[in-house]
């Protein structure tokens, strides 16, 4: 029989028709083996016609001992067991086990997040699975437009970064905007400011790439062409170092200059106008929906992160 016909009986196989194979070759009875299959001892019979097509054998002979199998049946029932065994173990949802892992991990994040959520992201991440790896990498506004096949497990970003239509997205917090500059400026005795002595001052701007929307703006309404931008960077360490040693004014989330606020020397205080606070995400693209490994990173970030954002979501 050539390997075209045999192929073109298989395909008349189903994992049903095998695993009467096997219940036949135990029973050696088409009612009991029946039973075991929840079909009626006919639909069996029907089986094991379709079998004996597809093997071109008899595969049981009946005797007045019962059913015999063939040499055929008998030389099938091993490589039958393992390959239903095989399928059986695609369809059943595999472990993941963080201290016995040692598979790498993909997380990216815009500036702000590797350096507000990174470090203690990184801390539990070694504390579960010590023998796994994280790689870290930026995202901006529209990278992910730009790369939209790049592998990744997590993406950690506000609501300014645009994503692909096959990326799932949730809501983890969201942070203040706060006024930002150095303790010895001179709005810092102040226990307000107003908009007239914010605009009075020059200011940081840290830019995601990708576009010039600069959150804040919509408040201040045409007293935004006022705003005078002395340093623009992508780095918010930067920015805040920078603040810490000049009069520049920055406006930001508020956690990172909490987090650097002795450091770099500077004080936080309420923005002199109504503004949005910024909406952190949780992303992931679609296809590592459902992978343990993944859902096990997703779920660290989100526990982290929750921790940290000092104005958690509803």
């Amino acid at each position: 029989m050539s390997s075209l016909m045999l192929s073109g009986q298989f395909q008349q196989l189903d994992i049903k028709s095998l695993t009467g194979l096997l219940y036949l070759l135990e029973e050696r009875n088409v009612g009991r083996a029946a039973d075991r299959l929840f079909i009626s001892q006919s639909a069996m019979s029907r089986v094991l016609i379709r079998l004996r097509e597809a093997f071109d054998d008899p595969l049981f002979v009946r005797t007045a001992r019962g059913m015999i199998p063939t040499s055929k049946a008998i030389a099938l029932e091993n490589p039958v067991r393992q390959m239903l065994e095989q399928m059986a173990s695609l369809m059943a949802v595999p472990q993941f086990v963080p201290h016995l892992s040692e598979r790498t991990f993909r997380l990216q994040t815009t500036h702000y997040q590797a350096q507000a959520y990174g470090p203690s992201i990184a801390e539990r991440f070694y504390r579960e699975a010590p023998n796994a790896s994280l790689v870290t990498s930026t995202v901006t506004e529209t990278s992910l437009l730009e790369e939209p096949d790049q592998i990744c497990d997590v993406v950690l970003c506000s609501s300014f970064i645009q994503l692909p239509h096959h990326f799932e997205r949730q809501l983890l917090g969201r942070e203040k905007y706060v006024l930002i500059m150095a303790q010895d400026h001179p709005l810092a005795a102040q226990d307000t400011v107003s908009v007239a002595e914010y605009l009075s001052f020059s200011h940081v701007l840290v830019s995601l790439g990708g576009g010039a929307k600069v959150t804040g703006n919509e408040a201040l309404g045409k007293l935004a062409r006022e705003k005078r931008f002395a340093l623009r960077t992508p780095y918010f360490m930067a920015a805040l170092e920078a603040v810490g040693r000049t009069q520049l004014l920055f406006s930001s989330s508020g956690l990172l200059a909490s987090q650097y606020a002795e450091r770099f020397g500077l004080t936080i205080k309420a923005l002199p106008f109504e503004s949005k606070d910024t909406d952190y995400y949780l992303v992931w693209p679609k296809a590592v929906d459902q992978d343990p490994g993944s859902i096990w990173l997703r779920d660290l970030c989100r526990r982290v992160v929750k921790e940290l954002i000092p104005f958690p979501a509803d």
